[in-house]
């Protein structure tokens, strides 16, 4: 059992034991034990504890306003793929390859999503070097451009010596995707499985940012890009399957959510059951030994310096002033930030509340109407029998 589920579990526990107390149901385990005198000293010790939880004085790597949304986020950076493959028309079984490996960064503390940072490169296919006009015109991606263009293996050690040279030691980070498709099929079916191309095993865990929408915002039915973006007020830049394009547009997506309140704490595992992934040295998985699953923020921080030793504490204090700075040089964007939040909860509690009061004076009226026609036919009933 992996630590994120045995802290879910604890901590379950613990909140049920705590509102059977509250409730006089069954007495704590503490309580049963024979009472003791507690000297002076002890009481102050309690007592400072006591203040010292108040105070929220718990450090928290990351963490500087526990209501702001951006904060709450488990991870630092979040790494956005979307990659394009070579296709054909109306073609099922199509043996895709990997034309376009695109690796958009997002900063998650400020909010903003680095273009300038990010990674981007085309990829020369194999089984089907010569491109089809269909997949030439739906991703805008040339024949010059894959013939020129290194082949997977070598993108990816370009990607791997990208992501060393700009995410710090001591950072959380975490790859997402639009989906399963990218990660799940085309980087390990068709480029792992089928092409015995070597991944490292961060590949192997991605948030997914469709799924995720779905259940913050859409009552678990999953929605297109487009409408996704139209969701949160926002619309698509750039090119329609670019992939870099692509993984801009998700992530300012992915913004948009986390600036709602939506936290992305669920993360989908790939088994590492193949003998073509390897592990990167000094970056820590975060996956659950029981698969996907919700994510535990202590655990997630605990594996995490776990990994890191002290540069997760270094890089927690140098982001932290970095991110700071950048606030007070853009208040507009982070002004009253979790006074915003709490109103916007505020008012979406007002309007459930609303809805409630109107449906009940909806039944209430009709129930009036229906007793005004029941007591005019039996009084029209009435007075045909007099006659």
């Amino acid at each position: 059992m992996s630590g994120h589920t045995k802290r879910a579990m604890a901590q379950k526990k613990a909140n049920k034991e705590r509102r059977a107390c509250l409730h006089g149901q069954r007495v704590s385990t503490h309580q049963r034990k024979k009472p003791q005198q507690r000297s002076q000293q002890q009481q102050q010790q309690q007592q400072q504890q006591y203040q010292h939880h108040r105070q929220g004085t718990r450090p928290h790597n990351g963490i500087y306003d526990d209501v702001d949304p951006l904060d709450r986020q488990l991870f630092d950076y979040i790494i956005v793929v979307d990659v394009e493959a070579t296709c054909e028309r109306d073609t099922n079984n199509y043996p895709h390859e990997i034309i376009e490996l695109p690796g958009v960064l997002i900063d998650v503390r400020r909010g903003v999503v680095d273009r300038q940072r990010s990674f981007r490169s085309y990829v020369r296919p194999t089984r089907h070097p010569i491109l089809t006009d269909f997949c030439k015109s739906l991703t805008g991606i040339s024949q010059e451009d894959v013939d020129k263009a290194p082949t997977l293996q070598e993108v990816v050690q370009a990607f791997e010596s990208w992501f060393r040279a700009t995410i710090p030691a001591g950072a959380k980070v975490a790859f997402a995707a639009d989906g399963p498709w990218d990660f799940k099929n085309f980087i390990y079916e068709h480029a792992i499985v089928r092409d015995h191309v070597s991944f490292p095993s961060l590949f192997y865990e991605y948030l997914d940012i469709r799924t995720t929408f779905a259940h913050h915002f859409n009552r678990g039915a999953p929605l297109k890009l487009d409408a996704m973006l139209n969701r949160m007020k926002l619309r698509f830049e750039g090119r329609p399957h670019c992939g870099f394009d692509d993984a801009v547009n998700i992530a300012r997506l992915a913004i948009a959510m986390m600036r709602a309140g939506c936290v992305f704490d669920y993360l989908v595992a790939i088994p590492l059951d193949d003998s073509f992934h390897y592990s990167m040295d000094g970056f820590p998985l975060y996956r659950r030994e029981e698969g996907s699953g919700k994510l535990d923020a202590d655990v997630v921080n605990d594996i995490a310096k776990g990994c890191y030793g002290m540069d997760f504490f270094t890089f927690g204090e140098q982001h932290r002033e970095k991110v700071l700075q950048y606030r007070s040089e853009h208040p507009r964007e982070f002004r009253h930030a979790a006074l915003k939040y709490m109103d916007e909860r505020f008012h979406r509690g007002r309007l459930t509340a609303v809805r409630s009061r109107l449906m009940a004076l909806f039944v209430l009226a009709m129930i009036a109407v229906a007793m005004i026609l029941q007591l005019l036919y039996t009084r029209l009933t009435k007075g045909w029998l007099l006659r």
